[in-house]
């Protein structure tokens, strides 16, 4: 059956990549390691796979494969001044090659792995590739959230329309690639609440689930909900995902350096990899760690949307909505309400009880000693 093509090229192998976002992300990698081929090589990625994947099955071995690996991490982890590519709508940006953080290393080497095993049909054992290719150990630094004055001081240089959106993000602890595609429809407002369903669809781990918003955010979000049909985005500027997120990225982006003129701690970027410490998801550490501050570290996790914890809370909706409550407080910047625990007002009727008591004898005493 010589009409059936046993391989396919890079080409193919990016126009099976229906999600825009990931489709764009392998482009930027491909692209990257075309250059390494040219420049290494004087040779076509394509040309480099084909001509391994010759080599590999006239000698039966596998070595050069890891050879060029070990080249390509090493490749990555240099920087390339010599390289140049132009970004931006008109192309007037230009950008070199740097140096990559070791867990991109890792990431770019998983990427290419995964292409050569599907382009090359060359199946790479785990276990010698990780002795073969060792990447430097990357410097951990935890991620560093919100903290409520930080986010008094963004939502009260946003417009109104982005500080309710802010407000939001900050309630539900979503993603933003979760905000830009909830609609209408997939509000519930009760007496008590508004609910927004999440759906699987628009989740990274395509599992739906159920967040809520505080009493701050309700009234200046039922007047957006008013003016919505059901099935309109509420804050999505694009009905293409990407593009929207792209578009709310560029806008924080653009309020952070407004503030870091005024609070330079808006600017601070981490050592290790020069990333901003405030990203549009910082918003979400600071929901995940004020349920973490209210309840406990796995009600944090589950509430935003952690696969590892979110079944504990999706079986009992009940139960999640009462936890919220609990967590309100929490979340909320410019009111304070008491949410008072079933335990601690126990613990209080009791103690007033017991002031009842004392106060009985010693009354009780006195009215002895005066009779």
């Amino acid at each position: 059956m010589s009409y059936l093509e046993s391989r396919i090229t890079v080409e193919q192998y990016l126009n099976n990549i229906q999600d825009r976002e990931k489709k764009h992300h392998m482009t930027s990698i491909l692209n990257q390691f075309n250059q390494f081929c040219k420049q290494t090589y004087s040779k076509t990625h394509q040309e480099v796979m084909d001509d391994l994947k010759e080599e590999i099955y006239r000698t039966k071995s596998n070595d050069k494969l890891y050879v060029l690996f070990n080249n390509y991490k090493n490749w990555l982890s240099e920087d390339h001044p010599e390289i140049t590519y132009s970004l931006g709508k008109h192309s007037n940006q230009k950008k070199t090659i740097k140096k990559k953080h070791p867990n991109s290393i890792k990431m770019y080497l998983a990427k290419m792995r995964s292409v050569f095993e599907e382009i090359c049909n060359i199946e790479i054992n785990s276990r010698i590739f990780n002795k073969r290719i060792k990447v430097a150990k990357a410097e951990e630094e935890d991620p560093e959230p919100f903290t409520k004055a930080q986010m008094r001081l963004l939502l009260d240089r946003c417009s109104n329309h982005n500080k309710l959106k802010y407000m939001v993000l900050k309630d539900t602890g979503m993603r933003i690639g979760e905000l830009v595609q909830i609609r209408k429809r997939d509000i519930t407002i009760t007496e008590k609440s508004i609910q927004i369903k999440i759906q699987a669809s628009y989740t990274k781990t395509k599992k739906a689930r159920i967040a809520y918003l505080t009493r701050e955010t309700n009234p200046m979000f039922r007047r957006l909900l008013s003016k919505k049909q059901d099935e309109q985005l509420v804050f999505g500027t694009n009905e293409d995902p990407y593009v929207a997120k792209g578009t709310e990225k560029a806008e924080f982006n653009y309020y952070r350096g407004q503030l870091a003129k005024d609070y330079p701690e808006f600017g601070d970027r981490y050592q290790s990899n020069n990333r901003h410490k405030k990203t549009i998801h910082s918003i979400r550490s600071f929901t995940a760690t004020q349920c973490t501050e209210a309840i406990d570290e796995a009600w944090g996790h589950g509430y935003i949307g952690h696969k590892k914890y979110l079944g504990q809370y999706i079986r009992n909706q009940n139960k999640m909505e009462e936890m919220f409550q609990r967590t309100e407080n929490y979340l909320m910047i410019y009111e304070s309400v008491e949410i008072v625990d079933q335990d601690e007002r126990v613990k209080k009727l009791e103690e007033q009880q017991q002031q009842s008591k004392i106060d009985m004898i010693a009354l009780t005493n006195i009215l002895s000693q005066l009779a």
